[in-house]
């Protein structure tokens, strides 16, 4: 006996509108690691904490803290501390260092829901990063990925993550690694999938979903109760560190740090989403890049990864490929009407 589950909305009428955002991506994955700048740069102590790819949401509670302990490592106790950048890996990391008893300042030109985060989906599945190509350094990763999730269910609801079933369709990628760090539960196989049009088979697995522009706000709200202070500006060059007051920067800068610090393994991948009026349909598809969030101010509707393109504007004939492609996945029309969707008692 088949139930009838909600379908989305995908009505014209439920266009909200199109984003784009660039992916910070880096060949060799995370640049975590401690250096001393030159005298151009006034000798200051350096923690680099970025390259997290498409998923700096699900793991900067785990970068934050191995960013932390080496800044420990390369500073005096209490010696105060500049994080540069205030996405979400800036915000986690500004969290953890005042937790550890640090002052910390942050400077950026955006904070929290002006930044690329801000786009996210975000679901947690560590996508658009390399693991690693050695056991210890997988074995390194896997640790990450554990605290960060275990970091983001402690955080919980008032920081709008929840758990959320993630149905795949038979045929969309595998992706083994997201599993066999021990952070979340494998795959169960399922006859009938309880989504889309076909009714074939497919997957289940329950992950978190983090509400991002929620989170943004209370790791805001979070770095300010702790005695933390924001400012807006720009570093341009290495030069305008040397004007910067605290011994100590973890640099969060993201794509920025390509330019910033020469580091040309750093490398963009475009996305993009349609937003939808918000559904609260209390679960997640995913196909690969072609998934579908409810998040709590929009149904967000991806996507794509277009390696090496750093426009961050939306495409609109793309978008609109994104759109029809859900819209066929539910069996409606061009107009997005009609479409059902299935699933076994």
């Amino acid at each position: 006996m088949i139930q009838t589950l909600r379908a989305p909305d995908l009505s014209d009428d439920a266009v909200l509108r199109f984003v784009g955002g660039v992916r910070p991506c880096r060949r060799g994955g995370l640049r975590i690691e401690a250096e001393r700048l030159g005298s151009d740069a006034g000798g200051k102590a350096v923690v680099h904490n970025y390259g997290h790819g498409g998923c700096g949401v699900s793991i900067a509670f785990g970068t934050a803290e191995e960013a932390v302990r080496l800044v420990d490592g390369s500073l005096q106790a209490g010696e105060p501390v500049a994080v540069l950048g205030a996405g979400v890996v800036g915000l986690a990391t500004a969290v953890r260092l005042l937790e550890s008893g640090r002052r910390v300042r942050v400077i950026a030109e955006r904070v929290g829901t002006e930044t690329v985060s801000a786009v996210a989906g975000a679901v947690w599945l560590p996508t658009g990063i390399e693991f690693g190509d050695t056991p210890q350094r997988r074995a390194w990763f896997h640790g990450i990925l554990r605290r960060s999730i275990e970091s983001l269910r402690e955080l919980g609801a008032p920081y709008g993550i929840e758990t959320l079933p993630v149905y795949e369709p038979e045929g969309a990628p595998e992706y083994p690694e997201f599993f066999d760090n021990g952070s979340l539960g494998p795959p169960r196989a399922l006859e009938v999938l309880p989504i889309g049009a076909a009714g074939g088979p497919g997957r289940v697995f329950d992950t978190l979903f983090m509400h991002t522009p929620v989170l943004l706000r209370r790791l805001i709200e979070r770095v300010r109760s702790l005695g933390g202070r924001f400012e807006s500006r720009r570093i341009e060059r290495i030069s305008d560190l040397a004007g910067v007051g605290e011994p100590g920067i973890v640099n969060c800068l993201a794509f920025g740090s390509r330019d910033l610090f020469d580091d040309h393994a750093m490398y963009p991948a475009r996305g993009m989403l349609v937003l939808m009026k918000p559904q609260d349909l209390g679960y997640i598809k995913h196909d690969g890049y072609r998934y579908m969030f409810p998040r709590r101010d929009a149904l967000v509707l991806g996507g794509c990864f277009i390696e090496g393109d750093e426009r961050s504007e939306p495409d609109e004939e793309m978008c609109r490929r994104i759109l029809a492609d859900h819209r066929s996945f539910w069996g409606r029309g061009e107009d997005g009407t009609h479409g059902a969707c299935r699933a076994p008692l």
